[in-house]
C-alpha cells in the first residue's frame, strides 16, 4: 500500500475509534497498537510500527494531531453542497428585477440554506464527535500553541471558513448584495459558523425551541418555518449588508 493511502486509512480508523468510543480526554486513547488492531480487524490491513513510525508520523502525538484535524474537518463536503443547492434553488426562482424582490430573495436564501445546513449537521455520522472535539481543541489552543495539534485546529477552521466564504460570496453575487463598509465576507462567515455550532447544540438540548418557528415572511404575509440559526443569520445579514445599487442582473447560475 502506498504511503499516502496508508496514512489516510489510519486517520480514518482513528476517527472511527473516536466516533465509536467517545472522546474521554480527547485523542489520548488513540495508541498505535489499538489503531493497528482496528485496521486489521475492520479493513484487513496488517500494519507494523516499522511501516509507520518515522515514515509517516514521527510519534504517536504526531498521529493524534492528524486525526484531530481530520475529525474537525469532517463537515461532509457533499452535505455542505446541499446548503449551496438550497440557496441556488431560491435564487433560480426569485424575482430579482426590483430591490424589494432582491431583499425578499436574500431572506429566503438565508432561511432555506440555514435549514438545510443545520439538517445536514445533525445527520452527519460524526456530528457529536466533531462538536466535542472542537470545544476541546479550541480550549487547549493556548497550551498547544506551536504544536501540530494547534496547527491542525487552525487549518480545520480555515477550511470550513473558505466553504462559507464561497457560499456567501456566490449568493451575494447572484442577488446583488454587498457587505457594508468596515466588515468582510470572512467576518460574516465566522459569525455564521459560530451560530451554526451554537444552534447545533440547542438542536440537541431543546429541539422544540430551536426550530419550527412560524413567521409571516412568505408572499402576502403567509407563514414560513424558520430555525433559530436562520433567524440569527438573517438579522446579521440585514445589519451587515446592503443592496448593491450598481449591480447588473446576470446569470444566477
Amino acid at each position: 500500500m502506498r504511503r499516502e493511502d496508508l496514512k489516510q486509512l489510519l486517520i480514518e480508523v482513528g476517527v472511527d475509534i473516536l466516533n465509536d468510543e467517545g472522546l474521554a480526554r480527547g485523542t489520548e486513547r488513540l495508541t498505535f497498537k489499538r489503531v493497528f488492531d482496528r485496521a486489521g480487524q475492520d479493513r484487513g490491513v496488517r500494519v507494523t510500527n516499522a511501516s509507520v513510525i518515522g515514515r509517516i508520523w514521527s510519534d504517536m502525538s504526531d498521529y493524534q494531531a492528524d486525526v484531530l484535524a481530520a475529525a474537525l474537518e469532517d463537515v461532509d463536503q457533499a452535505r455542505f453542497e446541499e446548503t449551496i443547492q438550497a440557496a441556488a434553488d431560491v435564487v433560480a426562482g426569485a424575482d430579482l428585477a426590483t430591490p424589494d424582490g432582491r431583499t425578499a430573495a436574500t431572506r429566503e436564501v438565508v432561511r432555506m440554506a440555514c435549514g438545510a445546513h443545520l439538517a445536514s449537521l445533525t445527520r452527519s455520522r460524526t456530528a457529536n464527535l466533531t462538536m466535542g472535539l472542537r470545544g476541546l481543541a479550541v480550549s487547549r489552543l493556548p497550551l498547544d500553541e506551536g504544536t501540530p495539534a494547534a496547527a491542525g485546529v487552525r487549518h480545520a477552521y480555515e477550511t470550513y471558513s473558505v466553504r462559507w466564504d464561497y457560499a456567501i460570496g456566490q449568493a451575494f453575487e447572484a442577488l446583488g448584495v454587498r457587505m457594508r463598509p468596515g466588515v468582510t465576507v470572512r467576518q460574516l462567515s465566522m459569525l455564521a459558523i459560530s451560530l451554526a455550532e451554537g444552534c447545533s447544540i440547542w438542536e440537541r438540548v431543546d429541539p422544540p425551541r430551536s426550530g419550527g418557528i412560524l413567521l409571516p415572511t412568505g408572499p402576502e404575509g403567509t407563514s414560513r418555518e424558520w430555525t433559530l440559526f436562520a433567524l440569527g443569520l438573517d438579522a446579521l445579514v440585514e445589519r451587515l449588508t446592503e443592496l448593491d445599487p450598481d449591480w447588473p442582473p446576470g446569470n444566477p447560475e
